[in-house]
């Protein structure tokens, strides 16, 4: 799975990045061309490969990132999941699936507007651009619902998801764009008539850039803050070390890019000579493939990142979880449970409820009520009183769960301290 996830964020990040290329960059420097120049068009095809390679990886590592889903899920093996069933159970009754099933609708819109934005045509209507914009950071933006930021309550429920959705955008902004800065340096490097164009498209890119770093940034402080929790949780998890090695390769990626705007770009910009310029362009062009190198590694190890438990957690221990149980771990801001359903499968089933606090020690509650709710529409939820035993648990016995899918599991707890604790999270229900 991990392979699939990493081509699949590469592919979206890369189809996106050209998008923001033509648009913000590579069209405004078009301008700049001598009149009868065929440098537009000629880019603009060379583009048009890139992206319609993103998109068709995008969709091939989509398809097979769902078909393991499913079979990681179902615990069936990925042969036999469309046989069963499951790939659609997983679409219509997971979160995963409806994300799944938007970015299919993202990507079909994308690939039908990249055939006019990308001819060799022009100049492109403005409408064009925006919806080509939109619907490249719908593609991109919506891979936070693949990760850790969905599921968390409360302020935090708004806040994770919003920082995460920013976060891709501006890497695709900044990290999709390298490769077609790139490009447009080498087309444009060996013509002193062309020498306008790449000051005004590297210009575009230094000013995206900067704001893309930013961004990036302040997004992902919110992101650890989150995640990781506290500075020893870096260095005490492999989530947390392998945070702190995308954190290097970032920072030398920032390096670079720094390097670049405070000293490539304005000597690209100066009326300097032709010998100089072409060395300049030759460096930015380099400097463009080390930053993509590194992004490809930082994308790798997101892909490796979203299967590991947050680093925030790295101190949970799951309860001994038996084959054929459902379990779920819902985090918020005032507390966290472990939800074992057993037997994860239509029929009469147990509910086990283990609530802890911020320091994983069990958290005293004066009650508990767990409400269940089927996929199927309409249903009406399932509320439970839970009763307490002697290690502190919570159970809820002869419920009966006639549907198989992504259910919907809803602790409410009162707290000793009178407060208010409610976590609610999806958990999957086998068939029987």
């Amino acid at each position: 799975m991990f392979y699939a996830r990493a081509v699949h964020f590469a592919a979206s990040i890369a189809a996106a990045g050209v998008v923001f290329f033509v648009v913000f960059i590579a069209e405004p420097a078009f301008h700049e061309a001598p009149t009868g120049s065929k440098i537009a068009a000629a880019l603009r095809r060379k583009l048009s490969g890139m992206a319609w390679i993103s998109i068709a990886f995008s969709v091939l590592s989509g398809m097979a990132w769902l078909v393991l889903t499913a079979a990681s899920m179902s615990g069936q093996p990925a042969s036999e999941v469309y046989a069963q069933g499951t790939v659609w159970t997983v679409l219509s009754q997971t979160d995963f699936g409806n994300d799944w099933l938007a970015r299919s609708v993202f990507v079909g819109v994308l690939a039908g507007l990249l055939v006019p934005l990308l001819s060799p045509e022009g100049p492109k209507p403005p409408w064009l651009k925006a919806a080509a914009v939109i619907f490249a950071a719908a593609l991109v933006g919506s891979l936070a619902w693949a990760g850790h930021a969905i599921g968390a309550q409360g302020i935090e429920g708004i806040v994770h998801p919003a920082a995460d959705v920013l976060h891709l955008i501006a890497a695709a902004a900044w990290v999709g764009t390298l490769v077609p800065l790139a490009l447009l340096l080498s087309m444009t490097g060996k013509n002193a008539g062309l020498l306008p164009l790449a000051r005004t498209a590297t210009s575009r890119f230094s000013t995206l850039g900067i704001a893309s770093v930013g961004t990036l940034l302040l997004t992902g402080m919110i992101n650890t803050w989150y995640l990781v929790g506290s500075v020893s949780a870096l260095t005490a998890s492999n989530y947390g070390r392998l945070l702190l090695i995308k954190l290097a390769l970032f920072l030398a990626m920032v390096g670079i890019a720094a390097f670049n705007w405070s000293q490539l770009t304005p000597e690209l910009v100066r009326n300097a000579g032709a010998g100089a310029v072409r060395k300049t362009q030759r460096a930015l062009c380099r400097n463009a493939a080390i930053e993509a190198s590194l992004a490809a590694i930082i994308i790798g190890i997101v892909a490796v990142l979203g299967t590991l438990p947050p680093a925030s957690h790295a101190h949970h221990e799951a309860p001994a979880i038996p084959a054929d149980a459902a379990f779920q771990h819902i985090h918020g801001e005032d507390g966290m449970v472990d939800v074992l359903i057993e037997p994860g499968h239509v029929g009469t089933v147990g509910v086990t409820i283990h609530l802890l606090n911020d320091d994983l020690e069990t958290l005293a509650a004066k009650a508990v009520t767990v409400t269940l709710t089927a996929p199927t529409p309409a249903s009406k939820p399932m509320i439970r009183m839970a009763v307490q035993d002697a290690d502190e648990k919570w159970h809820v016995d002869g419920v009966d769960l006639p549907a198989p899918g992504n259910w919907t599991v809803s602790v409410a707890a009162v707290l000793t301290s009178n407060k208010q604790l409610r976590l609610t999270a999806p958990i999957v229900i086998d068939p029987k």
